[in-house]
């Protein structure tokens, strides 16, 4: 048997029906990091908040930088931080019975919340400013930490919010202030004495290196991410819709338990590849054409990113090839000269030699993002790798004058010794993944 008849027999016959699962967090996990901030900080106040209302039509994801902290999921949450003990308070709005009754309780509904969750103290949200008060003289020099920098969620860097707010800035009519700039300009009115500093650089080289429990998740958000675009290639034919590999994807990452996708999904063909963040899916497939499916799932808190590229009848011409093996072979080598230690311009290096000798442009060899709690998560990317970094690898060919566009993307670790790829469960290699091509059941 070939090693491609393998893998096909393999992923047919897995069980139709595996056991869905979510790790989430123990509470120590939290704890741990917020000691390991406020020994960042050395001194001063951390205050951090909660997002203050949902996005409409979607399931409610809290802010990441609180969540980091916190583990907490409750609207208009508040948390103060005294550092360098790590002494810290979390607010919470009070809850009538209506309220609870429409959207549950919080942890102020809790008995002994603050010690099973490592909290000093759970309060109502409207003692925190009388709390700030009562901390004057208390809690050393007058530093209050605050995030001043952009926002970032589950799709969006903090670098993407920047842009868009940026972009938004443009319209005369739209220049109201984000939340994170007015709390600041409300601080600095109502507590003039305070020096406020950026905690965000703080937060981000802490959220750069994942945990065990994170690489966990990960591992596990990898495998189901895999496996929704193995269904979307198997169910790939001349005449289908975009919006049906699409729904096939989006079944399996819920199905396994996944609170949702990391992003919308891109599936992308014909000419709609060369539009890299195409996501209105509503294009029916053509022979000879390609797909290019870019999609993850959001599990925990944490998100993965992959993408696939195959011909819709699973024969690729030969420029799709060509551009094929280019991307593949430039992946493939950056991958494998990741370890810690190593600069990101020392593998672009060798991606970018890939292209060259195939015959394209190399300025699509790039070395992709760090990956986490957003798909384009924080990170300085002027550090050589690191054990416990998370980012994607996502070689491009681009040739919009020929309708092709060609993107391998895998979600990678680095380890003590290497990377290892988890979302490795989608095959790639081209006697592989055209054998799965149309064999939906």
């Amino acid at each position: 048997m070939t090693r491609a008849a393998a893998t096909v027999l393999v992923l047919l016959t897995m069980p139709a029906w595996p056991q869905a699962e979510r790790l989430g967090y123990p509470p120590e996990e939290f704890a741990a990091r917020r000691q390991r901030m406020a020994a960042a900080l050395g001194g001063g106040t951390l205050m951090l908040f909660g997002a203050t209302s949902p996005q409409p039509g979607v399931r409610f994801r809290q802010d990441n930088d609180f969540y980091y902290l916190t583990g907490n999921e409750s609207l208009n949450a508040v948390l103060v931080m005294e550092a360098p003990s790590g002494a810290s308070h979390l607010f919470l709005p009070s809850l009538s019975a209506s309220d609870v009754q429409y959207g549950g309780g919080n942890w102020l509904n809790e008995t002994d919340a603050a010690r099973r969750h490592g909290f000093a103290a759970i309060r109502p949200l409207e003692d925190v400013h009388e709390f700030l008060a009562r901390r004057r003289g208390v809690s050393g020099p007058g530093t209050l930490w605050l995030r001043l920098s952009e926002r970032d969620d589950v799709n969006h860097g903090r670098y993407d919010v920047a842009l868009d707010t940026a972009r938004r800035l443009r319209n005369p009519f739209a220049q109201a202030l984000g939340e994170d700039a007015a709390r600041a300009a409300s601080f600095r009115a109502q507590y003039p004495s305070l020096e406020l500093r950026d905690a965000t650089p703080h937060l981000d080289a802490l959220r750069l290196i994942k945990s065990a429990r994170e690489i966990e998740i990960l591992r596990l958000n990898g495998r189901i991410s895999a496996e929704a675009i193995v269904r979307a290639v198997r169910a790939t034919s001349p005449g289908t819709y975009e919006y049906e590999l699409e729904a096939e994807a989006t079944y399996w990452l819920l199905r396994r338990g996944a609170q949702g996708p990391a992003y919308p999904a891109i599936v992308a063909s014909g000419p709609n590849g060369n539009q890299w963040h195409y996501e209105r899916s509503d294009r029916r497939m053509q022979a000879g054409e390609l797909v290019v499916m870019d999609y993850g799932g959001s599990l925990d808190h944490l998100t993965i990113d992959i993408t696939r590229t195959w011909p819709v009848t699973g024969q690729f011409t030969e420029l799709q090839r060509r551009a094929y093996d280019t991307a593949l072979e430039a992946q493939k080598a950056t991958i494998a000269a990741i370890r810690p230690g190593v600069p990101r311009e020392t593998v672009k290096t060798i991606a970018e030699e890939v292209y060259r000798r195939r015959g394209f442009d190399p300025r699509h060899a790039y070395v992709g993002h760090y990956v986490g709690m957003s798909v384009h998560d924080v990170g300085d990317w002027t550090l050589p790798f690191q054990a416990g970094m998370v980012l994607a690898i996502e070689p491009i060919v681009d040739l919009p004058g020929q309708q092709l566009h060609v993107r391998v993307e895998d979600t990678v670790l680095v380890t003590a010794t290497g990377a290892e790829v988890l979302t490795g469960g989608a095959p790639k290699e081209v006697a592989e993944l055209l054998a799965l091509v149309g064999r939906a059941d």
